[in-house]
């Protein structure tokens, strides 16, 4: 994201105008490696050769309910954007209990995933549950 804030001060007014420039957020597989941290102690592992670990990923992010959670082990995958708007995404899909697997998306936040990873809460909100990188 950029920011600039321009200051005018003609005769003695002042003026400021705040431009916010949104760019959709792109990686690479190499960026996205590693672990994650969101609230609650919500917790996801990318690794390299596509395995993926999930801990108290909240079940419905629109709910932000810290109880229902749910957590396992499987894989991921980093999409590809649709288009130069468009935001991309990593699915990851985990094993919650016998027969009983969960799909959530991940959104890229700034190139290489700089300003973190999200869930969104719905297609239509640019909300999320925030993740960043674990140290």
């Amino acid at each position: 994201m950029r920011v600039v804030v321009i200051v005018l001060m003609p005769a003695g007014v002042v003026y400021i105008s705040l431009f916010v420039g949104w760019t959709p957020g792109r990686a690479e597989p190499g960026d996205v490696v590693g672990t994650w941290t969101g609230p609650h102690g919500a917790q996801v592992t990318l690794r390299e050769d596509g395995s993926a670990t999930a801990s108290k990923v909240p079940s419905n992010p629109g709910d932000h309910n810290s109880d229902d959670t749910f957590g396992g082990k499987g894989k991921w995958k980093l999409g590809r954007a649709t288009n130069s708007l468009a935001e991309q995404d990593i699915q990851v899909e985990v094993g919650t209990g016998p027969g009983k697997i969960m799909t959530f998306e991940l959104v890229v936040d700034g190139d290489g995933a700089r300003d973190g990873l999200h869930i969104p809460v719905s297609a239509d909100s640019a909300l999320g549950i925030d993740f960043r990188r674990a140290p």
